[in-house]
């Protein structure tokens, strides 16, 4: 290797040295803030809270961490709790590219905030086409329909998702069924389906308390 070529390669390695360095004091402060970003949202000062995960976003690493998205995701969450709906979504949008499943839903909630019932269900529509097996869109969307008392439109959604194999977040979509003929007062339905859910899941709280309900009508 001559002179010159050990220069480049002297220059490169230093170069990858320094970011490695800088990413990783980026990293550590970006945990410090997030942390007091935590601190601030447990106690509802919003702005705060805002201003410790934006300074914590904007802090350089080398890759996208699991650290980074959560940051994001409590920054979001700062911001609609705030009542900056649109800011909130533009956070949300960041995540749903980097594939986030649960970013779609939150989305949703931000244009549901704003009125914008069609929009919100675009973004279902969307995410369930991406990840059809994802359980919690499909939810979301049931709300959405549930809210505008919509229930045989949000049975329909339920109904879509349970024909999915190897369905994610199963548990909350079948507490949704019964929810759904409850609403349409379609009684006999709901208890027959409350009482399959507690033989699946005989320690939740909320079923046992749906079938009580349901049993002493």
């Amino acid at each position: 290797m001559n002179s010159r070529l050990k220069g480049i390669v002297t220059v490169i390695l230093i170069v990858i040295i320094g970011l490695v360095a800088v990413s990783g004091i980026g990293y550590i402060r970006q945990r410090m803030a997030a942390d007091q970003g935590v601190k601030y949202l447990k106690q509802k000062e919003y702005q705060k809270a805002y201003e410790e995960f934006d300074s914590a976003a904007s802090r350089f690493t080398l890759i996208f961490t699991k650290q980074k998205k959560n940051v994001l995701f409590y920054e979001g969450e700062a911001l609609y709790q705030m009542g900056e709906y649109n800011k909130a979504a533009e956070i949300y949008d960041r995540l749903i590219d980097r594939g986030e499943v649960k970013a779609y839903s939150l989305k949703a909630y931000c244009l549901m905030q704003r009125n914008k019932t069609k929009e919100a269900l675009e973004v279902c529509n969307l995410g369930i086409s991406e990840f059809p097996k994802e359980g919690e869109i499909y939810c979301t969307k049931y709300a959405i329909y549930a809210k505008q008392e919509k229930y045989k439109e949000g049975l329909q959604v339920i109904k879509k998702a349970l024909k999915q194999d190897e369905l994610k977040n199963k548990k909350e979509v079948l507490f949704a069924r019964i929810s759904a003929y409850e609403s349409l007062f379609d009684f006999d339905t709901a208890y027959k389906y409350t009482k399959a859910y507690v033989k699946a899941y005989p320690k939740d709280a909320q079923g046992k308390k749906e079938l009580t309900f349901l049993e002493t009508r």
